[in-house]
């Protein structure tokens, strides 16, 4: 019984956050393997962004982060190309 509590506790604690494949803006879709372009084409330019270094401090790629209907949506773009999409409700 106890299990089950703590295992219900940490699903509550996790909803507001979920990664996805996916994202739909207006009547198109963004998809992980996706082009930066297509991206930007779709979704405009983000609310913010945010570089994503190396272990060395090089530059790996993009967070990029757009704001919409009250939750917020970023995606992480490396070497041009969409890697994840993380949805967050506010």
């Amino acid at each position: 019984m106890k299990r089950f509590v703590v295992g219900l506790l940490f699903a509550c604690l996790a909803l507001p956050a979920f990664a996805s494949e996916t994202w739909r803006v207006n009547s198109q879709v963004v998809s992980t393997g996706d082009s930066e372009g297509r991206l930007r084409q779709i979704a405009g330019k983000p609310d913010r962004e945010t570089p994503i270094e190396t272990s060395r401090g090089g530059l790996r790629g993009y967070r990029l982060e757009y704001f919409q209907q009250g939750k917020s949506v970023q995606v992480e773009v490396v070497d041009g190309r969409v890697t994840s999409i993380t949805q967050i409700d506010s």
